[in-house]
């Protein structure tokens, strides 16, 4: 199959769906497949409209993710003018802001030349992307699948207000990817027909080889360590977390926080105000670096008190490394409260003692971590997830 992959941000770029989508094409490509990428940054945004409009890069491109050719398409300076009044509709009015910026990105993603068997859309951030890749494939006459990343404020009042246009998408595509049996029911509810709709996993992106002793000795972890891996976005409870370490200090003060993650506009500030070597401030690494999987390791517990998530791969690899984890109660996480992970609302007070009940409870975490590795010993296997979506897309371009 010719699978034409495109997403706003795209390997190298740093988050969990960039990282889950290029693995799953990059193995899709090691199976004989020709996959195609097209994307608009490589970097870390999270500005999703304006930074792929006015404040988009410059130029187009072409890069090599491993077997995967990348296509870049940028607007030009008239282009970037024209869309500039279009920009405040888009979200009240989004069947008038979107339509003439998806036309103009749709045209773009026809310059590569790609005949694609489908085409295959990663939704992060804003839906012009999406709507361009499924004129493509409308175009081409093939499939269209999307993953949509639906998360929880897209339930609430003003979600279900400005995503209506992207709702209209949904019900049009031939497939769409969820990770959740809660997001699945959601997509139906949306008005998806079942049998439209791929439930798959997100499996661990771990480096093989690591050295637990090393790390500690190098960013001075003390006794006991707490561990948040992500985004260093607000809606990621990053600060919260910070909030909570005095309390959890005060029973357990040789306590290390350790924040892995990249930097966005005054985060970075956030962690240089912090005068406690107990705060490890560790900026954006590689997926596959072993300090990611030495501080997995070292950890006594995995903490990303997150308002927004699909499924959570972080977790997932978390578990992997045996570790129990504490995330926020969103409907589309596979934790289950109390077997492999407790749930708490995004509340500094809450989250310490949590955390503080990990730290008084070795034997009790152990054992969630336990669970959670059974877990991804059974159900979140990157063999099985991606031959889930090749069997997927080829009963789809048989259908056509």
């Amino acid at each position: 199959m010719n699978i034409f992959q495109t997403s706003t941000a795209f390997f190298p770029s740093m988050g969990g769906a960039q990282l889950h989508w290029y693995t799953i094409g990059k193995m899709l490509a090691e199976r004989g497949h020709v996959v195609t990428g097209c994307g608009q940054w490589k970097d870390h945004r999270n500005r999703y409209l304006i930074d792929s409009t006015l404040k988009a890069p410059w130029g187009d491109d072409v890069y090599e993710a491993g077997p995967i050719t990348v296509h870049r398409y940028q607007p030009g300076a008239l282009a970037r003018a024209w869309m500039a009044p279009l920009l405040p509709f888009c979200l009240p009015l989004p069947e008038i802001g979107y339509p003439l910026i998806s036309c103009y990105f749709a045209r773009k993603m026809m310059k590569t030349k790609v005949k694609p068997d489908v085409v295959m859309n990663i939704r992060i951030g804003r839906e012009h992307f999406s709507w361009a890749s499924y004129q493509v494939a409308k175009k081409h006459g093939v499939p269209f699948v999307i993953c949509p990343n639906y998360s929880p404020r897209m339930q609430s009042k003003f979600g279900q207000v400005v995503m209506r246009n992207f709702f209209r998408l949904l019900r049009a595509a031939d497939g769409v990817v969820v990770f959740t049996p809660a997001e699945r029911d959601e997509m139906i509810r949306l008005g998806v027909r079942p049998e439209n709709i791929l439930l798959i996993g997100v499996g661990p992106l771990l480096a093989e080889e690591w050295d637990t002793v090393a790390f500690r000795k190098e960013y001075g972890i003390k006794e006991k360590m707490v561990l948040f891996l992500g985004q260093k976005l607000e809606y990621k409870g990053f600060d919260t977390l910070i909030e909570a370490a005095p309390k959890v200090w005060e029973k357990h003060p040789e306590t290390s926080f350790v924040f892995i993650g990249p930097h966005y506009p005054g985060t970075k500030e956030v962690f240089e105000k912090i005068n406690d070597p107990r705060i490890v401030d560790i900026p954006r690494i590689d997926a596959f670096d072993p300090i990611k999987v030495a501080a997995l390791d070292a950890a006594n517990v995995f903490a990303l008190p997150s308002r927004q998530e699909g499924i959570g791969g972080v977790y997932i690899e978390a578990w992997a490394l045996k570790k129990p984890v504490i995330s926020c109660k969103i409907p589309f996480l596979t934790i289950r409260d109390g077997i492999d992970g407790v749930m708490v609302e995004q509340d500094a007070s809450l989250l310490a003692e949590k955390l503080t009940w990990f730290l008084d409870h070795p034997e009790e975490a152990e054992k969630m971590g336990q669970a959670g590795f059974k877990r991804v010993q059974n159900e979140y296997s990157w063999e099985v997830i991606v031959s889930q979506v090749e069997e997927f897309f080829k009963k789809l371009t048989t259908g056509k």
